[in-house]
């Protein structure tokens, strides 16, 4: 019988230890973390999670870029268009020459005009996005913004 009371308590012990050590370990999850997370869960189409992982990000840090790439993303897959629109805007504000700007700006061209038939405000964002691609030398994103551009508007 007291080698059942002792087989009980070191269970006992042995599952807060792991209780213990799987909370610190959530918490223990960086900013970094939360978004890798949210691309692995949106690379698997699962767009909720990704979106939870981002927020989380975004909690600890509001003025972590990279968490609103994430999480304008993620809206606009769950067909969360104004709200991807303006999580977009608000990381751009945040930061307006951050490296990950243009991506936002063609996010809101592209949700604006695959989505929502605005032709005028996705020119608007191809516009901004191919300004800032050439401002950081990035030939590849000037390249995809002018493709974009003439897509929406031949004309230009």
């Amino acid at each position: 019988m007291k080698r059942i009371y002792i087989v009980i308590i070191f269970c006992l012990i042995l599952a807060s230890i792991i209780a213990f050590k799987a909370r610190i370990d959530k918490e223990a999850m960086s900013l970094e973390d939360y978004v890798s997370l949210g691309n692995q869960m949106g690379m698997k189409g699962n767009h909720i999670e990704a979106s939870k992982a981002f927020k989380s990000a975004v909690k600890i840090n509001p003025y972590y870029i990279p968490a609103y790439l994430g999480l304008g993303t993620a809206y606009g897959n769950l067909d969360r268009n104004e709200e991807a629109i303006e999580v977009f805007k608000e990381g751009i504000k945040l930061n307006r020459v951050h490296s990950f700007v243009p991506q936002m700006q063609m996010g809101i061209a592209t949700i604006a005009y695959d989505k929502m038939r605005d032709g005028k405000t996705a020119v608007q964002y191809v516009k901004k996005a191919l300004q800032n691609y050439t401002n950081q030398g990035d030939y590849a994103g000037v390249a995809l913004a002018g493709q974009k551009l003439q897509q929406i508007d031949p004309d230009s």
